[in-house]
């Protein structure tokens, strides 16, 4: 599993907010049904593996990024679902705010 060092947007948090939605809605045209279908299993099984505040999909322009904020493992099966993840290709990165499972494009 791979850590990022991120930075707090501060005063700039509305406008990243709004702008990260925009690119999302332009971005999913780019990906197939399929590598939608792979990136809401990926979102059901974090629903099941953690407990989190918000757990969302973003589609960015060279990956799927499902992304589950404070993200708290449930118990062994979390580890299962980290592995099962990292075995299917799947790069699996955590944050101080969040897991974060990207699927490449």
């Amino acid at each position: 599993m791979k850590e990022l060092d991120t930075k707090d947007a501060g005063q700039f948090a509305y406008a990243a907010a709004m702008d990260a939605q925009r690119r999302n809605t332009n971005n999913k045209s780019r990906y197939s049904q399929e590598q939608i279908r792979k990136a809401l299993s990926a979102r059901d099984l974090l629903d099941s593996a953690f407990s989190y505040t918000k757990l969302y999909i973003n589609y960015r322009e060279r990956f799927i990024a499902v992304k589950a904020d404070m993200a708290r493992s449930k118990g062994k099966f979390s580890k299962e679902v980290i592995d099962l993840f990292e075995s299917n290709g799947y790069l699996v990165v955590s944050t101080p705010q969040a897991l974060i499972v990207r699927i490449a494009q």
